[in-house]
């Protein structure tokens, strides 16, 4: 195994990763990024924590996998005029900086998140099926498609406008985990490959090339992308109904016209919630790979020498020696109060036994000396 002097951690990945941690040290009622969210997500944070330890790796991005609602922005008009097209560019420059939740939809305009959720949906999708289809008019049918703001209809598809463009789509999405890691060089980029792949990840790969052409070290460092696409899922669900000269900006709200039914909407929840669980598994799976792998001293062929270790930090070998070791002394302290309460049992169970003994004892020695007194 290569040695600490063969794959030495850049100053420049540290001056790096210095400046993420500093950013994610921030509260998170102040604290806010890009994503729809705008924080971290509660269940990707251990995860984030133990990876962002280890020398020579930090996390740029993270999602923990979410159930989203979008609907597509607007289409371009067919050759704007060159004043109009420097308008629309202001409108939708100065829209992306006021408002984050509004994301660029295929490059074509902005589009809105109707709903997002980073957590399954347990109170949806249990029992879909088993209402009849004249009891759907109900509490069944109604949540959810208010619950993503839309408008039940008659499953008709829409029909192109007078323009010959089609209508604004709203689409249904589950995406799993995916994880951003920047590596110090391609030797601490390799674990992080070897974890994902082994734990069901098996699109993850390197985002950007251009760190193996870079002579220097102040270069691009190699970023691993975590993903899992094969439990993606998207479905198409609504439409939306477009009036004359309506636009994002106007103060009428559109109106979200659903295609599907209140069931299909809980079979996508149902399948959605399903692949949560797996989502999860899989993180556990990675979490507990990477921190194996990087556990010995030279598991990433670095040693941070002279290098102080952040405030609570641990080593996973340590750390999972210390829960074994909890989990063992907690299994005993309940085999033991499990034996006390058994031998009070017994106890008890033996002093009533006792006094029935001599219970019957007297009454046969009474019954005795009866026999021969007649």
């Amino acid at each position: 195994m290569s040695g600490p002097e063969s794959h030495p951690i850049p100053e420049a990945f540290e001056l790096r990763k210095r400046k993420i941690l500093t950013e994610l040290s921030i509260p998170d009622a102040e604290y806010t990024d890009l994503s729809p969210k705008g924080s971290v997500d509660e269940g990707i944070r251990e995860l984030i924590d133990d990876i962002n330890t280890l020398p020579g790796l930090v996390t740029t991005s993270s999602c923990a996998g979410r159930i989203s609602v979008f609907l597509e922005g607007r289409k371009k008009q067919h050759q704007p005029q060159p004043q109009q097209q420097q308008q629309q560019q202001q409108q939708q420059q100065s829209s992306e900086v006021q408002q984050r939740q509004f994301v660029p939809s295929g490059g074509k305009g902005a589009g809105k998140w109707l709903y997002v959720s980073h957590d399954a949906l347990k109170e949806y999708g249990g029992k879909q099926g088993e209402a009849e289809d004249g009891e759907d008019e109900g509490n069944n049918k109604r949540p959810l498609h208010r619950l993503f703001g839309m408008i039940p209809g008659d499953g008709k598809p829409p029909k192109l406008d007078e323009s010959g463009q089609a209508p604004r789509l709203v689409r249904f999405s589950y995406e799993p985990m995916i994880l951003h890691i920047m590596a110090a060089t391609l030797h601490h980029a390799n674990p992080v490959l070897s974890a994902a792949s082994s734990s069901g990840f098996r699109e993850s790969g390197l985002q950007s090339l251009r760190c193996i052409d870079a002579d220097d070290a102040d270069g691009p460092s190699p970023i691993v992308a975590v993903r899992s696409a094969g439990m993606a899922l998207e479905s198409v669900i609504g439409y939306c109904e477009e009036k004359e000269n309506d636009d994002d900006g106007g103060e009428s709200e559109p109106i979200i016209r659903s295609l599907v039914t209140e069931q299909y909407l809980e079979m996508l929840i149902a399948i959605s919630n399903e692949r949560f669980v797996i989502n999860s598994e899989r993180k556990e799976r990675f979490q507990s790979s990477l921190l194996e792998m990087c556990s010995a001293d030279h598991a990433l062929g670095v040693k941070a020498k002279g290098k102080a270790k952040p405030v609570g930090w641990e080593d996973p070998a340590a750390r999972r020696e210390r829960m074994r070791a909890e989990g063992l002394r907690k299994k005993q302290q309940q085999q033991q109060q499990q034996q006390q309460q058994q031998q009070l049992e017994q106890k008890n169970r033996k002093e009533e036994g006792d006094g029935g003994a001599i219970g019957n004892f007297d009454y046969s020695l009474e019954a005795n000396f009866g026999d021969i007194r007649d």
